[in-house]
């Protein structure tokens, strides 16, 4: 059986994955402002999801 993902290393893919779909989106000639407006979106709410999984599903020692 695999072992489980390591959550900083989860955090790096799901950020880098964010900024390769940003820079697509750029280099594919979409608008600045709302890319950088949605690329903080993205990234504050990756972030923020991947941290709140990796406190609820992290053991307990009661």
């Amino acid at each position: 059986m695999s072992k489980p993902m390591v959550s900083s290393t989860r955090l790096v893919l799901m950020n880098l994955a964010v900024t390769a779909a940003m820079l697509y989106r750029w280099l594919h000639g979409a608008p600045t402002v709302p890319l950088v407006i949605s690329g903080l979106i993205l990234f504050t709410l990756v972030n923020v999801l991947l941290i709140a999984a990796a406190k609820s599903s992290a053991p307990s020692n009661k």
